[in-house]
């Protein structure tokens, strides 16, 4: 009953709550029982745990609910369909037929093969098969092209998992940084209201001044703006997060940020990541298959100016009475017996003049596959600038960890120094704010490239050939 409850609360419906208090009262639920149950809803409404994930786990998940991969693995399903239809073009057609058709009035007689005016019946029989024997290898580049769909049908829905994941690792990294930002300003506003206490009790003894002590009660006021400002930065960050992991936005979440120190990446040099990512990425083997299956659909639509060539063969029958003197002709089991006939023949088309359709069609294909090796020079030179950006980007927000590292531990002693002066009145207020900001800013550049650079390890590693998202049960 409590659950009940609990998904009523959680989608603020509150007709459905009347209508279910209704209930209630109508099978004689004692008012004590009621609100114990209500009670009890609310409370693990309130203590439900939230879903803790990594940022691995948040794009696992995003990967399995992404609207845009499935939309792909649907595009793959009808590549996987596209082939099994080309090979299956190579097989027999086989066709079966039936007609029935009356004459009144006056027809031909088919016994006599005569005009009559008496009322007759008549139907017919036929089952055909056909099989392409050539044309000039246009199925079988139809079924190589189809192979080669369905091969990059794979690499992209490998490229829409990917872009999914990279949207979900920026935003949980915006999640982290504003989680750190809110920290951050939650601990200098305590210092802050520390401070102002501080300062209020000296003004008591008349070792400060008003102006000083309205100056930190301005600097307090300034942090708690600050922190309600990260505060509403996170909230959005979550939202955006909750977005592209397709997560239901009124569902917990908690995620873990890494705290550790950023070790600097020592493994491949930038040139082999590079060399790497040309062979192996999967946006280039996509763009390669796309070459490929331009150049066998530019042979296929070559194909149509050679002869083509085809097997058929059949059988058929017939049967046929006079209305008025049925006892003339034969029965239908003999007459469909008697009557049946086969054939086989081969025919060979041979193509003249189709008003420029083969020309156009021609001219097409050779066109997209112009566009489809202009398109791979594209992808490999953008994969390639990615990833050389990567790595310098890696390179730099690594030492600027390392410095923002030395810049916080230098501002946190400076702070100190001049918070201990202040309490022994030998600084002004705007000296301790001064510190107190500098202090903020290292430490808020800090938790900014560490995030940024574990964001660019994360893609030179993709770029390596280590994937973002292991897909299971594939």
């Amino acid at each position: 009953m409590s659950v009940i409850l609990l998904n009523l609360l959680c989608v603020n419906n509150l007709c459905t709550l009347a209508r279910f208090w209704h209930v209630l009262l109508q099978k004689d639920f004692c008012m004590k029982r009621v609100f114990i149950i209500i009670i009890a809803g609310c409370i693990a409404f309130m203590n439900a745990p939230a879903q803790v994930m990594t940022m691995d786990e948040c794009m696992q998940y995003a990967v399995e609910h992404s609207i845009s991969v499935g939309k792909q693995e649907n595009v793959l399903d009808n590549a996987k369909m596209n082939y099994k239809q080309s090979v299956a073009a190579l097989f027999p057609s086989v066709s079966a037929g039936v007609s029935a058709s009356t004459n009144f009035g006056r027809s031909i007689d088919p016994e006599t093969n005569s005009y009559t005016t008496v009322s007759t019946f008549g139907n017919s029989y036929s089952l055909s098969a056909s099989m392409p024997l050539f044309a000039g290898l246009r199925y079988v580049n139809a079924i190589r092209a189809a192979k080669v769909a369905r091969e990059r049908g794979y690499s992209d829905l490998q490229i829409a998992r990917d872009k999914v994941a990279m949207e979900v690792m920026r935003a949980y990294s915006d999640v982290v940084y504003y989680k750190g930002a809110v920290n951050i300003a939650v601990e200098h506003l305590d210092a802050s209201r520390k401070t102002l206490r501080q300062a209020q009790k000296l003004h008591e003894l008349g070792r400060k001044s008003a102006a000083e002590v309205a100056e930190i009660a301005a600097q307090e006021a300034n942090y708690d703006y600050l922190l309600a400002e990260q505060q509403n930065n996170l909230a959005m960050a979550w939202i955006a997060l909750r977005e592209v992991m397709n997560y239901p936005q009124t569902t917990p979440l908690e995620v873990i940020g890494d705290e550790g120190f950023v070790v600097l990446r020592e493994g491949q040099p930038m040139c082999d990541v590079v060399e790497h990512a040309l062979e192996s990425n999967v946006q280039v083997l996509s763009s390669e298959l796309a070459v490929k299956e331009s150049k066998l659909n530019y042979a296929r639509a070559k194909a149509a100016w050679f002869p083509s060539i085809s097997l058929s063969a059949g059988i058929n029958t017939n049967y046929y009475t006079n209305f008025d003197n049925r006892q003339a002709y034969p029965s239908f089991s003999s007459q469909f017996w008697n009557n049946s006939g086969e054939y086989v023949g081969v025919s060979m088309s041979l193509p003249i003049f189709s008003n420029l359709g083969r020309n156009a069609s021609v001219r097409s294909s050779r066109n997209a596959l112009r566009n489809a090796e202009l398109e791979l020079v594209a992808v490999r030179n953008s994969v390639e600038s990615e990833v050389v950006q990567a790595c310098r980007r890696m390179d730099g927000y690594g030492k600027l960890y390392n410095q923002a590292v030395k810049k916080v531990e230098a501002s946190q002693l400076a702070y100190d120094g001049i918070a201990a002066k202040f309490e022994k009145g030998l600084v002004t207020a705007i000296e301790l704010q001064s510190a107190a900001t500098t202090l903020l800013q290292a430490k808020s550049d800090r938790l900014r490239s560490q995030l940024q650079y574990m964001i660019e390890k994360r893609m030179v590693d993709y770029y390596s050939g280590i994937p973002f998202v292991i897909v299971r049960n594939e």
